[in-house]
């Protein structure tokens, strides 16, 4: 994982809007504001529209790439090959990410407006809260954490657009088999989104910020870290 001449401020501005907008829609679905479910009602009138025995089968197999539990065990397996390749700074980074924004973080988030899920055509059977969605959230900082770091580290413009587009299409049909499935409402998908998009940049812009020191750390406790570190400009 590389790229070169990073400055901090971009990462934590960007990510300070994507968190305003989150607590936009979240402040609408915990007031049940009126905007909220007309654009609910709207979105899922369109996507579970043309539902099929055929369709429902495949997305019920391809939305369990998104589930939390599955990240998990992803993310420990994505340390365990950073760690031995002694890239320590990088796999604390990575799997304290997944594991204090979107395990605990996420968690936090849905105790705290605890929102019933969807009253309409359940395709699968979910019990525990709504908002913001769990799948969305973990989807959303796994495979965006992924996919930045390779659009950082593209030397062309053109690979960046590629990686890009194709980590957001990944991510933006998963989003979208939880509304099909009936499992989310739209604004549930959309809340993690917004949060899980925040925490990326955020976390990238702390990484940043305490690399340095966190290699330091790691050096009196005698681990030799080769993490290939982003270098940070000033900013």
């Amino acid at each position: 994982m590389r790229t070169r001449r990073l400055s901090t401020m971009p990462f934590f501005i960007i990510g300070i809007l994507f968190l305003i907008l989150f607590g936009t829609i979240a402040w609408g679905v915990f007031f049940e504001s009126g905007w909220v479910t007309s654009f609910d009602l709207s979105w899922i009138e369109r996507i579970q529209g043309s539902v099929s025995e055929g369709k429902t089968s495949f997305i019920m197999k391809i939305t369990e790439l998104g589930n939390m539990k599955l990240v998990i065990v992803l993310t420990i397996i994505i340390a365990i090959v950073l760690f031995f390749k002694r890239k320590y700074a990088e796999g604390l980074w990575f799997g304290g990410t997944i594991l204090f924004c979107a395990a605990i973080g996420g968690k936090i988030l849905k105790k705290v407006f605890d929102r019933d899920r969807p009253a309409f055509l359940q395709l699968i059977e979910k019990t525990n809260e709504s908002f913001p969605s769990g799948h969305a959230t973990a989807t959303t900082i796994f495979y965006g954490l992924i996919g930045l770091v390779l659009v950082l580290a593209a030397t062309e413009v053109w690979k960046k657009f590629v990686v890009g587009f194709i980590t957001l299409a990944w991510i933006g049909f998963i989003l979208i088999t939880r509304i099909y499935l009936g499992v989310h409402f739209p604004t549930d998908v959309i809340g993690g989104f917004l949060y899980g998009i925040a925490a990326i940049l955020l976390s990238m812009g702390v990484y940043l910020v305490v690399q340095e020191p966190l290699r330091n750390l790691l050096r009196k406790f005698k681990l030799n870290d080769q993490s290939e570190t982003f270098e940070r400009s000033r900013g």
